[in-house]
């Protein structure tokens, strides 16, 4: 420890002298002066020369009224569906997920043939404004068209422009979930204010309508199969009743009483008792399917719609000409410390 204690004492322990440092700055101002204003150029001729960007964000609120079991019991007990279940009732998707719905491939290729209206009010779709404004007019290369020349069955085969773009649109198009509010963000940044806020729309509509039919899909499935069931059932029951009636006119008379007359009665009696308990057992079933349906719906709200902003939100140009004229000066003084050696006069 005492010997630890004697290096540190006796090492020699550098320092800036700001005095020394003033005199080099003055000296060489020159030189820092001109550097910063080389960068400052720089920065301000990048800063005017790249793109516009414009961020649109809507909220959308994915959450299930906690009333929503309750009331729903209510109306099946009401309607006296005594038998449907409604407590299993559970997230299929967690909101948390559902940013990633925006993320999928397919979500982008539809975007691509999704119309827009420039702020000029120009109709165009998508593809077509990306390719204008965000790819600036930019001739493709023929080899970027090129694609594997295969049939694609439950796969996408894209083409490297497709691939470019919607790398690029990833960044472009994000979504959040806030857990604490329950809410879930959209934001596009793009050069056109009102296609970005065109966008964040259908972004909001095809989120909503993704988590719609994947939460209801199965039970839309199975209200479809009970409606085609109940159709046929329902006109057997009907045919069966026709002729009940019929054959009740046929033998309405007292004085007619022949077995084979009973056997027939009976058979048709027991048809029509049978299609009567399966129509009504359908219809019951049918009922319950669609209360289910319903309660399996997601209720999602539209809590910001988008608006076209009227402000850039990319290029800072103030904040990016200032960097840059920092940046200058700051390499500007250390050349000026390395000129000469003037470093030795500073650092003692």
């Amino acid at each position: 420890m005492k010997e630890e204690g004697y290096l540190d004492e006796h090492e020699p322990k550098a320092f800036i002298n700001l005095g020394k440092l003033w005199a080099v700055i003055w000296k060489e101002k020159w030189i820092i002066m001109l550097l910063g204003l080389l960068a400052t150029f720089c920065g301000g001729y990048y800063a005017f020369s790249i793109q516009e960007e414009f961020e649109s964000q809507g909220k959308i609120l994915p959450e299930i009224p906690p009333s929503a079991s309750g009331s729903l019991g209510s109306l099946a007990g009401a309607l006296g569906l005594s038998g449907i279940d409604l407590k299993n009732a559970t997230e299929a998707i967690r909101p948390d997920l559902y940013p990633e719905v925006l993320k999928s491939t397919t979500f982008y290729l539809d975007l691509m043939k999704q119309p827009v209206v420039t702020r000029t009010n120009q109709k165009l779709t998508f593809e077509e404004f990306y390719h204008r404004v965000v790819e600036e007019n930019e001739e493709i290369d023929t080899t970027l068209l090129k694609k594997f020349n295969v049939e694609a069955k439950g796969f996408y085969v894209l083409n490297r422009i497709n691939e470019n773009r919607i790398k690029d649109l990833r960044k472009r198009i994000f979504s959040t979930y806030d857990r604490k509010a329950g809410v879930i963000s959209i934001s596009v940044k793009l050069p056109d204010p009102v296609v970005a806020a065109t966008v964040a729309k259908f972004s909001m509509d095809y989120l909503t309508e993704y988590v719609i039919n994947y939460r209801t899909q199965k039970n839309r499935r199975e209200v479809d199969f009970l409606a085609e069931r109940l159709e046929i059932a329902r006109g057997k029951y009907y045919s069966n009743q026709a002729k009940k009636a019929q054959y009740s006119d046929q033998f309405q008379a007292n004085t007619i009483r022949l077995q084979a007359a009973d056997v027939r009665r009976e058979r048709i009696q027991a048809e029509y008792n049978t299609s009567s308990n399966f129509y009504n057992s359908l219809l019951t079933k049918y009922e319950e399917a669609k209360i289910k349906l319903h309660q399996e719906t997601p209720v999602i709200k539209v809590l910001e719609p988008p608006t076209a902003p009227t402000r850039k939100s990319e290029p800072r140009r103030s904040v990016i000409v200032a960097i840059s004229g920092l940046i200058g000066g700051f390499f500007g003084v250390l050349i000026a410390l390395i000129r000469k050696k003037n470093y030795k006069q500073v650092f003692n």
